[in-house]
């Protein structure tokens, strides 16, 4: 729903439950020594206030639910692919050279130069550098020196590698490399035959070195070229900091076809990744995450089939993503019910928090790919302490209609509760519409009082306890 149709959805959720608390007064307690969770907190009251302030925080959590990621198509990348070699502009240079051998640094023009000193070996190096103001790049491919090769009617000549090597006035370094992948010698393809090549990626900045590596195929067409049918036979991420390993990943054959992912056709993919103080994600110690995907054919994108995540905080806080659908399955399903599980525990013995969930029952609708048309039905919190006076509090919402992405709840209901140390808990329950709110408060020595708001948060009946 948009704001100018109803404006006042998040006043009547932010301001009834504080005035809530306001109007209904402070409970005082005669607590109850059976029930004392901390002896230390015996004697402390409970301030309805206080209370009304944690189940409105509670709520405000559970409203932020469309920030979170229900539906992650977009995982992390284990590099950039191109399977592209077109840009060597190898054809004319070595026509200028076809009466040359054993000659050195020949300068082909537009800063393309060739050695010829290792003809008698079977190949030539052509190369190219070119300076920036805050980048140098050179390019070098080793080509195969033999009569195709001398042939300038032959536009195809023999590669054997090609190299790229970007040096920025920062220090960092980016290489790509481009080396035969099917033990025939070449990494141009030939038709009538597998083709395949490695590709290396590698960027070293300060200690840190990633590097990527890929099996790629030309596909029936033999040309790497056209990536419309280009395939993925392996894909393997590492990142490393001072030659000590801290981060992997992989993308793997899910399927059970021997191809990671075929742009030809619908494939499977399960992809595995962890990393150890992301850049992107500078509050984190670690991350993982396992999921399976499904990479849609001519590279149309991709759909998620299940996702689980997992981050430790510098903090010691551990935080993970579950989702299952209706029947228990971790698997994403079309317009099915789905709960996606937040939970935070701690490995942190300083730590106030002992463990928090928060619950949302949505559905991920028709297009896996989008989270436009998500939808929210309910959410549930719970949280729990270690320390301090509050040791846990519970939070229920249930919306009448589906919440869709991006939009606030119009009209439901919700309960929620706080214990304390001392033993005593605090309750509150209601519901809301468009034309106002209505609230339910039990004190910690069973008094009750309700209220009732209009919408526009004026208190319009109830009073104190």
């Amino acid at each position: 729903m948009n704001h100018s149709s109803f404006p006042s959805t998040r006043l009547i959720t932010r301001l009834a439950l504080a005035s809530a608390a306001l109007y209904l007064g402070a409970c005082i307690n005669s607590p109850d020594e059976n029930t004392i969770i901390d002896p230390a907190y015996a004697n402390t009251k409970v301030d309805a206030h206080v209370a009304g302030q944690t189940l409105a925080s509670n709520f405000q959590m559970g409203q932020d639910w469309n920030s979170t990621t229900t539906a992650p198509t977009n995982v992390k990348e284990l590099g950039t692919l191109s399977t592209k070699v077109g840009t060597l502009n190898k054809v004319a240079s070595l026509a200028k050279t076809a009466g040359l051998a054993n000659v050195s640094d020949i300068d082909l023009g537009n800063e393309l130069k060739i050695n010829l000193e290792d003809t008698a070996k079977g190949y030539a190096v052509l190369y190219k550098e070119s300076k920036l103001p805050l980048v140098n790049t050179k390019d070098t491919a080793i080509v195969k020196w033999d009569a195709i090769a001398r042939d300038t009617s032959i536009n195809d000549k023999n590669i054997i590698s090609f190299k790229r090597v970007s040096k920025y006035a920062t220090g960092k370094i980016e290489m790509s490399e481009f080396t035969d992948g099917d033990n025939d010698g070449l990494i141009t393809p030939k038709a009538g035959k597998e083709s395949l090549m490695r590709i290396k990626f590698a960027v070293i900045e300060k200690e840190v070195t990633e590097k990527t590596s890929l099996l790629v195929g030309a596909g029936p067409d033999a040309n790497f070229e056209n990536e419309m049918d280009n395939q993925v036979k392996e894909a393997t991420w590492t990142k490393t900091r001072g030659g000590i390993v801290i981060g992997q990943g992989a993308y793997l054959d899910a399927d059970g076809d021997g191809i990671v992912s075929d742009n030809t056709k619908d494939c499977k993919v399960e992809v595995k990744y962890s990393d150890m103080e992301p850049k992107d994600h500078p509050l984190a110690k670690t991350v993982t995450f396992d999921a399976k995907i499904k990479i849609l054919a001519h590279k149309m994108g991709d759909e998620p089939i299940t996702f689980g995540y997992e981050e430790e905080l510098l903090n010691g806080r551990v935080n993970t993503v579950t989702i299952k659908n209706r029947a228990g399955g971790p698997e994403f399903v079309r317009g099915d019910t789905m709960t996606v599980r937040l939970e935070t525990s701690l490995t942190s013995v300083e730590d106030t928090l002992k463990h928090a969930v928060i619950e949302f029952i949505m559905n991920p609708g028709q297009d896996l790919k989008s989270d436009l048309d998500d939808s929210c039905y309910a959410i549930h919190i719970t949280t729990e302490k270690k320390f301090g006076f509050e040791r846990s509090s519970e939070f229920n919402f249930v919306s009448k209609t589906a919440i869709p992405h991006g939009q606030e709840p119009t009209e439901g209901t919700f309960d929620g509760k706080a214990t304390y140390a001392n033993g005593k808990t605090a309750k509150l329950k209601g519901s809301f519409s468009p034309t106002g709110f209505s609230a339910e408060y039990t004190g910690p020595e069973g008094g009750t009082a309700k209220a009732e708001f209009s919408a526009t948060g004026n208190l319009t009946s109830g009073g104190s306890i």
